[in-house]
């Protein structure tokens, strides 16, 4: 199938599934015609992110390193974010988030670290229960943002801690803020209260801020990328094109406050 058109096959949208698809694909079409500067910078991220991928799947036959893949699979997990929010499919962005900053976060420490590799691969058995603890310790999401935040600095790890929070309240984890955000009380006529909920929102704040967090997915990553590899940081200008970004989202936001006023 050519991206340049589309011809939806027989029978397509004659099923629930596919409406569903065909309506997130609309809501797509819609955020790319109607909030081209959100969509804009979705793309900007994406780009940035795919020439830190095709970096790393050069080197990755040679170096055998999994930083790299781990690098390789955020960039797909923000690509997920992506449709999600596009979509307006809120809720689902959320989860995907996470695992991106999750993916960059593992990628940087086994970047940074000698032994973390070969530690990583060699998750000791349920048995050695103090190994286990130990490698428990090193591996999970709080001490690699401490490490990040006493190794690089704290508004980094303060970052990655509000990113990663803000996944899991809003869907990354059962909880009440993910449980009810897509429900909404209707009244009828009879006295009787009708409780509705909405798979696909509209352009709205919700979707706004989902935006919003799904970018700064994607920036977590490219700056944790520059650095764990000096190299490419220098080669593809991350530096630069990170500071872009946060002048954009900056000039993004002022925006929303300015229709806000």
């Amino acid at each position: 199938m050519s991206h340049k058109s589309f011809n939806p096959p027989k029978g397509w949208g004659s099923d629930l599934l596919s409406q569903f698809q065909s309506t997130a694909m609309e809501n797509e079409f819609a955020t790319f015609v109607h909030a081209p500067e959100w969509q804009g910078m979705l793309c900007e991220v994406a780009t940035i992110l795919d020439s830190c991928s095709s970096y790393a799947m050069e080197r990755l036959p040679k170096a055998n390193d999994p930083a790299l893949l781990l690098f390789v699979c955020a960039q797909s997990q923000y690509l997920a974010s992506v449709r999600s929010t596009a979509a307006g499919h809120c809720i689902a962005a959320y989860p995907t988030g996470r695992s991106a900053v999750e993916s960059a976060l593992y990628g940087w420490h086994l970047a940074n670290n000698p032994t973390a590799s070969q530690n990583w691969h060699n998750k000791p058995e349920p048995d050695q229960k103090k190994a286990l603890r130990d490698w428990n310790e090193e591996f999970k999401f709080s001490s690699l943002a401490r490490s990040l935040g006493k190794r690089i600095n704290r508004d980094l790890e303060e970052w990655a801690k509000y990113l990663h929070q803000t996944a899991i309240d809003l869907g990354a984890h059962p909880n009440q803020n993910a449980l009810y955000a897509n429900m909404e009380y209707e009244d009828r006529e009879d006295g009787a209260c009708l409780l509705k909920i909405t798979h696909l929102h509209i352009w709205n704040d919700f979707s706004m801020s989902t935006t919003k967090f799904t970018i700064e997915t994607g920036m977590f990553v490219i700056r944790l990328f520059a650095l764990s590899f000096h190299e490419a940081n220098q080669q593809l200008d991350l530096n630069n094109s990170i500071d872009r970004l946060v002048k954009s989202l900056k000039y993004l936001q002022s925006l929303k406050t300015l229709e806000t006023e």
